[in-house]
């Protein structure tokens, strides 16, 4: 396999990776709902795991363009780093959406908590 090739696949591996985890965190969540402090615990992981995610996604982006730049170069077909540009860019929008989305919602249950502690 030729290295421009391979290079294309890994950008849209670390894209898939980046498209998977945030599912993985939800379903772990859900897991872990029932009880109230295995449920904060359960919303750390998941923004934990997006953060990771959102990391890998953006490796998958720089992975994925680098790619499709040498095969523009070499003359070889660039179809495989397209889709892992896609996927990773898809990857990191919804990585980084999970990651905020959960954070503001930790933010406020603390800041929820904190001031009940107070009062």
């Amino acid at each position: 396999m030729d290295t421009t090739k391979q290079q294309q696949i890994n950008g849209l591996i670390f894209g898939g990776i980046s498209l998977l985890l945030p599912n993985v965190s939800s379903i772990i969540s859900k897991a872990t709902s029932n009880d109230s402090s295995a449920a904060v615990g359960g919303a750390i992981a998941v923004i934990i795991i997006s953060l990771a995610a959102l990391v890998l996604g953006i490796i998958g982006i720089v992975k994925s363009a680098a790619a499709r730049k040498a095969a523009t170069e070499a003359g070889e077909k660039k179809i495989i780093g397209t889709v892992g540009l896609i996927v990773s860019i898809v990857g990191t929008v919804y990585a980084a959406l999970i990651f905020f989305m959960l954070g503001v919602c930790v933010a406020c249950v603390v800041c929820a908590a904190a001031a009940a502690m107070s009062a």
